[in-house]
């Protein structure tokens, strides 16, 4: 369908004019949360083996 089209079928209707939004706010928000998180967990995993190493040069690493 065309935006020419969808205009006329839904006209000046505020509640679907409503449901598009939060339809492409989803859709903008679902990588961004996604790859976020996977983002933090790999920066998480890093600085947890970057502690590690150092507390094992130091001898202070506790049990495993």
């Amino acid at each position: 369908m065309t935006l020419a089209t969808l205009l006329l079928l839904h006209g000046d209707d505020p509640g679907m004019e409503l449901l598009y939004f939060w339809a492409a706010v989803l859709l903008a928000l679902t990588p961004v949360l996604i790859f976020g998180t996977i983002g933090a967990l790999v920066l998480k995993k890093i600085w947890k083996d970057q502690r590690g190493a150092r507390n094992a040069e130091r001898g202070t690493e506790g049990p495993a």
